[in-house]
């Protein structure tokens, strides 16, 4: 018995469970552990950055929104999502080069950080989105630390 997919037999279980006109890379099981292994070094970057623009747009919008406090939350998650931002001197030469640049740049480390996570997580056999995550949180947390800690001496180097 002949399979559809590439002149492959029947008894061949990865091919069998492919729907027709799927694309599978190799000899790849859809669903199966090495494809998911696949779309977590594909995604992870993509999260890690995805992530940080979300805090940084929800921060945005707190800024916006009316109120003191929610204007200090909103100024702490775009921090938090965004640590370079004082490295290019955004609270003193908040110019759109300068606001650009270190966006780009927190968001390039970002997705460094992300796939160096996902790059990690997925040297042992079977690896998930907690293996991930267990790698990335101490990197974001550190990075997190380090913005607000540049944002703190630029503040107190200010006044």
């Amino acid at each position: 018995m002949r399979c559809h997919i590439a002149d492959q037999s029947a008894n061949n279980i990865a091919r069998v469970a492919v729907p027709r006109g799927t694309m599978v890379p190799g000899n790849v099981v859809p669903g199966g552990v090495m494809s998911y292994r696949i779309a977590l070094r594909r995604r992870g970057g993509l999260f890690a950055a995805g992530g940080a623009a979300l805090t940084a747009l929800v921060g945005l919008l707190l800024i916006v929104a009316p109120g003191r406090l929610t204007g200090l939350v909103g100024f702490a998650l775009v921090v938090a999502a965004c640590p370079l931002l004082v490295a290019f001197g955004v609270p003193l030469a908040a110019g759109v080069g300068a606001i650009v640049s270190g966006v780009a740049a927190s968001l390039a480390v970002w997705f460094a950080i992300g796939q160096f996570a996902a790059h990690r997580a997925t040297r042992e056999a079977v690896a998930d989105w907690r293996d991930w995550f267990a790698i990335v949180w101490p990197l974001a947390t550190a990075m997190v630390l380090g913005g607000g800690g540049g944002f703190v001496l630029f503040t107190l180097g200010v006044l």
